[in-house]
């Protein structure tokens, strides 16, 4: 009897391994003009992750054939994994099939396909007029006309939520939220998209001053292709983002633990030092539970740690005005204040009477003033250095240079700071009209 248990029990984890190693198949034929390349994407904790790409053939078809590591939504598109243009959410399970066709903001399926797959397809296209008005914008569209479809919509919601009847429990729970969760990410993302005209306070409909972000700052956004990005949008609608709260007050406003780490991860990103990175870590540490969320703040730190203080600055070497090349090593023992800056940045001009002013005020110390200009047009940068007789070290780096490439320097202006040594004291230091960036020179002066 013992052995015949053993035996039935056997056959039963052989059944459940061979169906968990169950490819899903996927066929399909697209637009090659619109999708080169098909990619095939995981959802990571509310974002898109590759996990395959197929080339169409000179037929256009292209195929994928993988084994799914967990039961639930994953992504098949094109290469817009912000916007979601041209990716579209399919649901997976093992030994699942589905074919289709891609076309320019749109796709139709074709032959057999799972009844979850076309219970989404059903919902894609109920809710497309709003897709087409919140994501692909190929209609003009104003709050007059979007207000009133989002309010017949959500009158008809709870039918929608409740109408997944696939056999499947488990994806028809959740295709409630998400028929819920795609409903608000068009509608509200609706309102942080640019538009001819926005709505008052006055002139926002039922739906949105009845919103309540709290509802859907949960765990689930980590399930959905564009929970990052609908988190973003929650919290600017939960608390008013023109008054410019704090990081921290942004988090805080998030009331699960989990989504607060989410969120401080992608403003950790807009650290542009070790010391500001170290800084905002320490503070949302607690948040970071996810072995995901760990790694990504992990890879972070390693991205910065040569802005980190006191690690030896990148030695460049640029031409002056007088095509003659200056480099940092020329500058050893004076402390190297350097303002990255273009000719045509309005932000970078203002600064240039502090700029002049800090000049003077140093002259005769051990202090060295480097402009480094980013312009695409050397004549451009000849002609403005000539016309203003700019003071200090005037060097020429042109876009896409080194020093920008070592210290991510995607805006401009941008100052960094040396010390007498050659390391860095800053990679974003306080600009010329900052009583902060004195005070902080004249520290490292009297080293």
């Amino acid at each position: 009897m013992k052995k015949i248990t053993l035996s039935i029990l056997l056959l039963l984890l052989s059944t459940v391994l061979t169906f968990a190693q169950q490819p899903v198949v996927i066929n399909g034929t697209v637009d090659k003009k619109t999708y080169p390349k098909v990619y095939l994407y995981k959802v990571l904790n509310g974002r898109l992750s590759e996990i395959a790409t197929s080339t169409p053939d000179s037929s256009s078809l292209f195929a994928f054939k993988f084994t799914p590591k967990y039961k639930g939504l994953y992504a098949i598109g094109g290469t817009e994994i912000i916007s979601l243009r041209n990716i579209f959410k399919f649901y997976f399970k093992p030994g699942d099939e589905l074919n289709l066709k891609l076309q320019k903001a749109n796709y139709t399926l074709e032959g057999n396909n799972s009844a979850e797959n076309k219970k989404l397809t059903e919902w894609f296209k109920t809710s497309y007029t709003l897709l087409d008005k919140a994501v692909y914008w190929t209609t003009i569209s104003s709050y007059v006309d979007f207000f009133p479809e989002i309010e017949e919509m959500y009158a008809k919601l709870p039918a929608y939520k409740s109408s997944a009847k696939t056999g499947n429990a488990e994806f028809d729970k959740l295709f409630s939220k998400i028929v819920a969760f795609d409903f608000t990410y068009l509608a509200i993302g609706y309102l942080y998209t640019p538009r001819s005209t926005h709505p008052s306070q006055e002139e926002m409909s039922n739906y949105y001053t009845q919103f309540k972000a709290d509802d859907y700052l949960t765990a689930d956004l980590l399930k959905l292709p564009y929970g990052d990005r609908l988190l973003n949008y929650l919290v600017y609608k939960k608390i008013d983002i023109s008054t410019k709260p704090s990081i921290q007050q942004q988090v805080e406003a998030i009331p699960v633990d989990v989504v607060k780490g989410q969120y401080a991860l992608s403003k950790l990103t807009s650290a542009v030092s070790f010391s500001e990175y170290e800084e905002m870590f320490k503070t949302f540490k607690p948040y970071f539970i996810l072995e995901d969320q760990k790694e990504r703040a992990q890879a972070m730190a390693v991205k910065l740690v040569n802005t980190k203080e006191g690690t030896p600055a990148l030695n460049f070497s640029f031409p002056d005005v007088n095509n003659r090349k200056v480099s940092l090593s020329d500058l050893k023992g004076k402390v190297v204040l350097i303002d990255v800056w273009a000719t045509w940045c309005g932000p970078c001009k203002a600064e240039e009477p502090h700029w002049e002013k800090l000049v003077k005020n140093y002259k005769g110390k051990d202090v060295a003033f480097v402009g480094i200009s980013v312009d695409q047009n050397k004549k451009a940068w000849d002609k403005y250095t000539s016309e203003k007789n700019l003071n200090g070290i005037q060097l020429y780096a042109g876009p896409g240079n080194d020093l920008s490439k070592a210290y991510q320097i995607n805006g401009i202006p941008r100052y960094l700071l040396i010390d007498k040594k050659g390391n860095l004291i800053t990679p974003d230091s306080p600009r010329p009209a900052d009583p902060k960036l004195k005070s902080l020179i004249d520290t490292w002066l009297s080293r």
